[in-house]
């Protein structure tokens, strides 16, 4: 849910503000952030994000 506690403003602000050209940002559709501790269906699309990005950045 965009704004809900604002982390999803701030986690713009903080992409924004980050200094590496390698960054990504990634919102999965319909989750809200404690939907991202456990709910499959939102934490798969997230993880599959996370690991393509650190197998080309590391």
């Amino acid at each position: 849910m965009p704004g809900g506690f604002g982390s999803y403003r701030g986690g713009f602000g903080l992409f924004d503000r980050a200094r590496s050209a390698k960054k990504d940002i990634f919102v999965v559709q319909g989750a809200s952030h404690y939907d991202l501790y456990d709910q499959p269906k939102f934490t798969g699309p997230a993880l599959e994000r996370l690991e393509s990005f650190f197998a080309e950045n590391l």
